[in-house]
């Protein structure tokens, strides 16, 4: 029950539209249709057949089929034209093809389950007439099927005469057969005397209740209609979109805990991809909270691990890994760390990007044309401390290794030896170490970098992931021979499962404009 409704509430804007647009548009047209009225007449049809009353006998056939079949076939001989003419004429309207037409659109004839019963229902816009036309209706199916009886006696009774004829015109007539006839023809001729319908009325409306417009009723209908197109439209989209809707569902697929969840940066300054350094732009606003907690979390795992060198990677591009580890890298930097970024992600590097590099220069350089790794590596200006906020015991510093030059054969550069001498300068010289990996289902390179490493995390981007893609994602890490530390939600502002700009601005100032706190008193 808890994985439906958290597909109606990720689901939530759509489910609402269809739950409130399916009665608002039933009650809009509703209001639109014209006034119509239904009256209903019942009439009870007779199990005894002509042939039974000719016989004096039972009606054994009738007894071996479904009495339901002749209601049914009752129902079609009232819907003819001839006894819809009649009914018109009761009334004193005109019965012309258009208007024969006209009341068969208009009226139903329905066979009551289990029962004897017939059901006559005329719909029209004035309550009066539809009442008139249910009354007639009835009257004008009996009268129809008492003349079909009626010309069946009469067929039996000159069958009977011409017998008789024949009898006495015969050479040697037999009285007794004379004398049969005789009898049978006078039982016919009383019987066409007294005869009595196979069917009769036992209900005629008082009144014809209004059936519609209803936009009361339609609107309800339409509610409990659209709450359930909703909620199936919400299940199907679940079933064909199969990308990741929540932190909980990444943390269920990989199986290895969320370090933090981190907003979607809110957009880009003139100076390019600078403005998704929130760290550096906004080290104290709320965006910046979720890279600190991401740091503090980080910290067990490097303790527990004695991990120097941590690899970020991701499972496709564009789940913002990049953005992570440098802002990550900054708020380590911040607590007084000496800290190392290296971008290893060499068919798309972004890291010089981020920090405004244009030295050109990076670890293909060092590695491939002899440059020093003094003169690769970028020093980055870390942002003033905030006004109130604690000193860390020593400085800090963050050094940005760029990628340099793209290099032909990127899987095999980064399994060169010069490349592991790099890797292992870095570490005597930082307290750590992030390596920016490619994606781990877009190339081979992340499982030879993560020999490199001590532990690594992976970046999921809430709604750009897919579920199929995140359980290769999470065979692939099992394959690599490194500690996975956990994952990292993006693009939380998306995640439904809870909200937390309000938890990180916490610490904001609470007092209200006009106000002045007052500073502590000196000890």
């Amino acid at each position: 029950m808890t994985h439906y409704a958290r597909i109606v509430r990720h689901n939530l804007a759509l489910v609402l539209v269809l739950t409130l647009g399916v009665p608002l548009v039933a009650v809009l047209v509703s209001l639109t249709q014209e006034d119509r009225y239904a009256a209903t007449s019942t009439v009870l049809v007779s199990r005894q057949s002509v042939a039974n009353q000719l016989s004096g006998g039972t009606d054994v056939g009738l007894q071996q089929q479904s009495f339901q079949q002749i209601l049914v076939t009752q129902a079609r001989l009232a819907r003819t034209p001839t006894v819809l003419g009649k009914t018109l004429s009761a009334i004193g309207l005109p019965a012309t093809d258009g208007t024969v037409k006209q009341l068969e659109a208009d009226t139903t004839v329905e066979a009551e389950q289990d029962s004897d019963l017939l059901n006559f229902t005329v719909t029209r816009g004035a309550p009066d007439q539809a009442r008139r036309l249910a009354v007639a209706y009835a009257n004008s199916y009996i009268a129809y099927r008492r003349d079909l009886d009626g010309a069946a006696l009469e067929k039996a009774l000159e069958d009977v005469d011409a017998a008789l004829v024949a009898e006495r015109a015969a050479a040697r007539p037999s009285s007794a057969r004379i004398e049969r006839l005789s009898a049978s023809r006078q039982d016919l001729e009383q019987r066409l005397v007294l005869q009595t319908a196979n069917a009769q009325v036992v209900a005629v409306p008082s009144e014809a209740p209004q059936v519609q417009p209803r936009p009361a009723r339609n609107g309800l209908v339409g509610l409990i209609l659209g709450a359930l197109l909703g909620i199936g439209a919400a299940l199907l989209r679940n079933a064909v979109d199969t990308r990741v809707r929540s932190g909980s569902e990444a943390e269920a697929v990989l199986d290895t805990p969320v370090l933090s969840r981190l907003p979607r940066p809110r957009g880009r300054n003139r100076k390019g991809d600078s403005a998704a350094l929130v760290m550096r732009a906004a080290p104290g606003g709320p965006e910046a909270e979720g890279f600190r907690i991401l740091r503090a979390n980080l910290n067990f795992g490097l303790v527990a691990h004695s991990a120097k060198t941590v690899m970020v990677t991701s499972a496709v591009q564009g789940e913002g890994k990049s953005t992570t580890v440098a802002n990550l890298a900054l708020a380590t930097a911040m607590s007084g760390k000496r800290v190392a970024i290296v971008d290893f992600d060499l068919r798309r590097p972004t890291l010089a990007r981020l920090f405004e590099i244009n030295s050109g220069v990076g670890i293909t350089t060092t590695v491939v044309d002899g440059a020093t790794l003094d003169e690769a590596l970028v020093e980055v200006d870390l942002p003033g401390l905030s006004e109130g906020a604690a000193l860390p015991r020593t400085r800090g510093s963050l050094h940005v290794l760029p990628s340099g030059s793209l290099p032909p054969d990127p899987a095999e550069f980064v399994g060169s030896n010069a490349v592991v001498e790099v890797i292992r300068d870095l570490r005597e010289r930082f307290d750590i170490v992030y390596i920016d990996a490619p994606p781990v289902l877009a190339v081979s390179d992340a499982t030879i970098i993560a020999s490199y490493a001590d532990a690594a995390f992976i970046c999921v981007r809430i709604g750009v992931v897919r579920r199929a893609m995140l359980r290769e994602t999470h065979r692939a890490l099992d394959r690599l021979d490194v500690a996975i530390l956990g994952q990292v939600v993006t693009g939380a502002e998306t995640d439904a499962e809870g909200r937390y700009g309000d938890y990180y601005t916490y610490s904001a100032s609470t007092s209200q404009p006009g106000e002045t706190v007052a500073a502590p008193s000196a000890p």
